[in-house]
Order: C-alpha cells, then sequence, then structure tokens
C-alpha cells in the first residue's frame, strides 16, 4: 500500500500537491464556466497546460536536480495528476451549472 498514500511527495498516486492540484484547477475551472468558455475546449487547453507543466518538471528534474526534493514517479507525473486536473474540473463545471449565480 506505500504506492497509494505515504506521506512522501511525488511516489505515490494521491500525495500532499494532490490537494493544490484539486484547489488550483477548480479554481481555474470555476473561472472558466463564469467565462462562459466552452467546456471540452476548456478541458482540452487544461490537460494541454498539466502535460506541458510536467515535461517541464521532468527536464527540470534533469537539469537542475537540486531544486526538487524528490523525482515524481510515472505514475504520479502523467496518471494522478491530469486525472486530479480532469476531477477538479469536473467538480467546478458541475458546480457551476447546479448552482450558478444569479
Amino acid at each position: 500500500m506505500d504506492w497509494l498514500w505515504p506521506i512522501s511527495t511525488g511516489r505515490t498516486v494521491v500525495d500532499l500537491w494532490c490537494f493544490a492540484h484539486l484547489s488550483f484547477w477548480f479554481v481555474v475551472g470555476t473561472t472558466l464556466a463564469a467565462m462562459k468558455a466552452r467546456r471540452l475546449r476548456a478541458t482540452g487547453i487544461c490537460l494541454a497546460v498539466t502535460f506541458a507543466w510536467e515535461i517541464f518538471e521532468r527536464v527540470a528534474e534533469m537539469r537542475w536536480p537540486t531544486v526538487w526534493e524528490s523525482k515524481e514517479s510515472f505514475i504520479n507525473a502523467w496518471i494522478s495528476d491530469p486525472a486530479t486536473c480532469l476531477v477538479a474540473l469536473f467538480v467546478a463545471f458541475y458546480g457551476f451549472d447546479r448552482w450558478r449565480p444569479s
């Protein structure tokens, strides 16, 4: 079970940064919903930003190894972080549609 939820960061499916990702993408999703952005386009752009960040992070880990505390695992970087983005966007879009301010 250590691969699922230990307290270390970057080596698990759910780590401490997962909550920061959820919060960030929830705010972005709510903002995009308030701006009446197309949902599919907004989701695609957010996923592209997520993958671009992961590519930058991977290159930066190799180039400046003293900046990052520990490297992220493949599961965390390429599965968990994008899934967190999708979950937060879904909750933001659904919540905005359900409880839209008048």
